[in-house]
């Protein structure tokens, strides 16, 4: 392709800006952990804070600079950005799971995570 169309293109800036955003507060909650856990228990109905740690922001904000990795080369057309995006993508999606239990799986992450996702592949099938 040599002109990317406009709802990749678009895609793409708004997986940047996301992966941007999620990178930030993660690594704010992995530096500022008390603090962070403290507000999370006054806004939010969780309560147990106890199986939350600094490693669990830390991994998380890992899985974004990946995605954010993946983003950025997918905007630039470069086909390694796909599977960096969806490696990514997966973890960020399965890890609050796997470390939270069954009330980390974010329904809302899933559906723009298979949207976004769709998208590149859709176009990733095209520029093969």
């Amino acid at each position: 392709m040599k002109k990317k169309p406009l709802i990749y293109e678009s895609a793409c800036i708004f997986s940047i800006m996301g992966s941007s955003i999620g990178f930030i507060s993660m690594l704010v909650a992995t530096f500022f952990f008390t603090s962070v856990t403290e507000k999370i228990t006054q806004i939010t109905d969780l309560t147990a804070t106890e199986k939350l740690s600094p490693m669990y922001f830390a991994l998380l904000m890992a899985a974004f600079s990946v995605s954010l990795a993946g983003a950025i080369k997918l905007y630039r057309m470069q086909r390694i950005g796909l599977y960096f995006y969806l490696a990514a993508q997966l973890v960020i999606l399965f890890l609050p799971v796997f470390w939270l239990g069954s009330n980390g799986f974010s329904t809302t992450n899933a559906i723009f995570i298979f949207l976004f996702s769709g998208i590149y592949i859709y176009y990733y099938r095209l520029t093969v």
